[in-house]
């Protein structure tokens, strides 16, 4: 009969996270400490006179999400649980660990495995290395993410009869609201309540677009008033352009408008919240702050406005990667006049209005990034010369030599176990030299685990000089495709930040402005 083997409680992480299944009138701390009393409990039945699991060892996940890539405290766990020191893992149930789908299910079922940790619940201990117990476990999770699935099917149609009945279920009100909470006989539910002062806002933002007014001249006119923004701080087309397509402030309410769409890119998948076309609109409980009337000239004004052209969807070969010193994107402005361009594409800061620095020409920034990717080729070339150092390759050596010695103890205790077995070995023996073996391995993993840890990262040069050379190239090309050429920049630079300052003539902004100073930060 198994019996589970002996541990310490320093050798047990526990790991606590609230499900849907719990009590939803308990919060996430009420039911993680239940929780946390119960796995204790079970630690003072089954491990008698051993201390408290300590407080480095516990886990506690108070952020909600589906997979463990949205769990920052799994993911620690997991790769705690890579130590060889950890021998179990503590859960009230598998389905804590996670209710994901068959990738989540595989990754966690592969690293108990083969770190040889047990995953122990209040009803069970699961030792990943049995084929049954494999397959219970596997069972387990797939059962959470089935019913998972089926919880947010039937929350999706709750949401929905909550929408046509008039209910606001968003997480953020639109600005000029707050998110009250009202009584419908027995039921409670949320809606919406006028902010007077920020209503107001909100009226003058739809009477100047109605009045010709663009969105930059509306944002420059707020901040001249010091009003502040939705999100804080300083007003920009961006957070103008929204508010005057937002059907919360003729009275409705909508669903799906930016529903999460799922698509694979460079070979990952990633969410993406698109607006769409269609989505659900009902009359909702709260007051309306601006009138038919009013809204419909707005629309009106807004359908005769041009269409953006696919062909300039894929513009910027610098999008995504450079940014202002404020924190704002730095984009590609082409300016023309009657169809004809009046001057070369520029880069400026999107809330330029604010922070006051100067744009520069996409010629210009192209001249700085060629001049990064040239010194970035030379700095590889000269580490390709000098080689891996001293220290990495004593550091490579000492885990080859630890691992070498890993499978000589691995060897060595067959070899025993051949002897106990064949050759009558007395136990008293046999037990003493297998103890020292378990000791010593346990020595050597715990050595090995250390010098991988402290091990520096392996970067293949040779590979990273051809990169970067195929986006110098790109970027020097003519004929090069915008999309291409962006993708390949960013496999060499994680991020710019640029700052140039305007030249001040008697307090007046002409002239040349001064150089440009970027701050980079490559993949190197």
């Amino acid at each position: 009969m198994w019996q589970l083997p002996r541990l310490s409680t320093q050798d047990i992480l526990i790991y606590l996270r609230k499900s849907r299944t719990d009590d939803p009138m308990l919060t996430v701390e009420e039911v993680l400490s239940k929780h946390e009393q119960m796995l204790n409990e079970w630690v003072e039945r089954n491990l008698p006179g051993c201390a408290p699991v300590p407080e480095e060892n516990r886990y506690r996940e108070v952020v909600s999400g589906e997979t463990i890539e949205s769990r920052p405290k799994v993911q620690e766990l997991l790769r705690r649980i890579e130590s060889p020191r950890v021998k179990a893992v503590l859960i009230v149930e598998p389905q804590r660990l996670s209710r994901g789908d068959l990738e989540d299910i595989g990754r966690l079922v592969k690293i108990l495995r083969y770190t040889n940790t047990l995953a122990i619940t209040l009803q069970y201990s699961y030792d990943l290395n049995d084929e049954r117990d494999r397959d219970i476990f596997e069972r387990e999770l797939k059962r959470g993410n089935e019913f998972l699935e089926y919880q947010k099917r039937i929350m999706g149609n709750g949401r929905i009869l909550s929408v046509q009945n008039g209910n606001f279920i968003g997480q953020h009100p639109p600005y000029g609201y707050r998110k009250i909470q009202i009584k419908e006989g027995k039921r409670k539910c949320h809606t919406l309540e006028p902010i007077p002062e920020e209503a107001e806002i909100v009226k003058l933002v739809f009477q100047l677009y109605a009045q010709g007014t663009n969105a930059h001249a509306i944002a420059r006119t707020l901040n001249g008033m010091g009003v502040a923004a939705p999100a804080g701080g300083a007003w920009s087309a961006a957070s103008v352009k929204p508010m005057v397509t937002n059907d919360h402030y003729i009275g409705m309410v909508h669903w799906n408008r930016r529903k999460t769409v799922k698509v694979i890119e460079q070979g990952e998948l990633i969410a993406t919240r698109p607006r769409h076309k269609e989505y659900l609109v009902y009359p909702g409980k709260h007051p309306a702050i601006i009138d038919q009337d009013l809204w419909d000239a707005v629309q009106d004004i807004r359908g005769k406005m041009p269409p953006v052209k696919d062909k300039v969807k894929y513009s910027n070969v610098f999008s995504g990667l450079i940014y202002c010193k404020c924190g704002a994107a730095m984009s590609r402005r082409q300016y023309k006049r009657d169809g004809v361009e009046r001057s070369a594409p520029r880069l400026l800061c999107l809330n330029q209005t604010s922070c006051c620095t100067a744009s520069c020409t996409v010629e210009e920034m192209t001249a700085e990034v060629i001049k990064i990717l040239r010194a970035a080729i030379a700095d590889i070339d000269l580490q390709i010369q000098r080689g891996p150092s001293d220290a990495a390759l004593m550091q490579r050596q000492l885990i080859a030599q630890l691992e070498k010695h890993l499978d000589d103890l691995e060897q060595q205790e067959y070899t025993l176990w051949d002897k106990y077995t064949q050759e009558a070995m007395p136990q008293h023996i046999f037990a003493k030299l297998k103890d020292k073996i378990y000791q010593e391995r346990q020595q050597t993993q715990q050595a090995l685990a250390t010098a991988r840890e402290n091990a520096p990262e392996q970067v293949d040069y040779e590979q990273r000089r051809a990169t970067f050379h195929a986006a110098l190239e790109l970027l020097q090309s003519p004929d090069a495709s915008v999309r291409e050429t962006n993708l390949m920049l960013k496999k060499c630079i994680k991020k710019i930040t640029y700052n140039r300052k305007m030249k001040n003539n008697n307090n007046r902004r002409f002239g040349t402005p001064e150089p440009i100073e970027l701050e980079v930060s490559l993949n190197i």
